[in-house]
């Protein structure tokens, strides 16, 4: 789990806008998971709480970590284009809604930057329904799957 944070860590500061200049202290993180338990506790589920990595995808590198308290963190590295969310998330209908609060994308390529992100449960596994058109990646469309990492 702190190879996630460190990456998307990492991801935030060196890709972000200026509003994302600095990664947040933990007092800002604390008042992340503050605004998340507010809206996300109520509806997120402990049982998909956890880390999950993409698979599934070629020359691809994602995780996904979904925490207890409703908030979430999620890079995304494709070629030489690296993403990094973070926000809150909730069980909606069949599946997992990502609600993006802060997000670090390279400012050549704005159209990558979302707000929501859903992800249908099946099984074990969260199958993305990707934000963005790019190469194999279709705007609403399922590629590849979030496995959870077991400890």
């Amino acid at each position: 789990m702190r190879a996630l944070q460190w990456m998307l860590a990492c991801l935030l500061a060196g890709c972000s806008s200026a509003n994302l200049a600095q990664v947040p202290t933990t007092a800002g993180q604390a008042a992340a998971n503050a605004t998340a338990a507010q809206v996300g506790v109520p509806h997120a589920d402990a049982a998909l709480a956890g880390e999950y990595a993409l698979a599934g995808v070629m020359e691809t590198g994602s995780g996904l970590l979904l925490r207890s308290d409703g908030s979430f963190e999620w890079y995304f590295s494709y070629g030489a284009l690296d993403l990094g969310a973070r926000g809150t998330w909730a069980r909606q209908g069949d599946g997992v809604e990502l609600k993006v609060s802060e997000m670090g994308f390279p400012p050549q390529y704005p159209e990558m930057k979302f707000e929501r992100m859903h992800l249908r449960i099946d099984g074990t596994a969260l199958i993305p329904a990707w934000p963005w058109d790019m190469d194999d990646f279709q705007q609403g469309a399922e590629h590849g799957r979030y496995e959870r990492d077991e400890p």
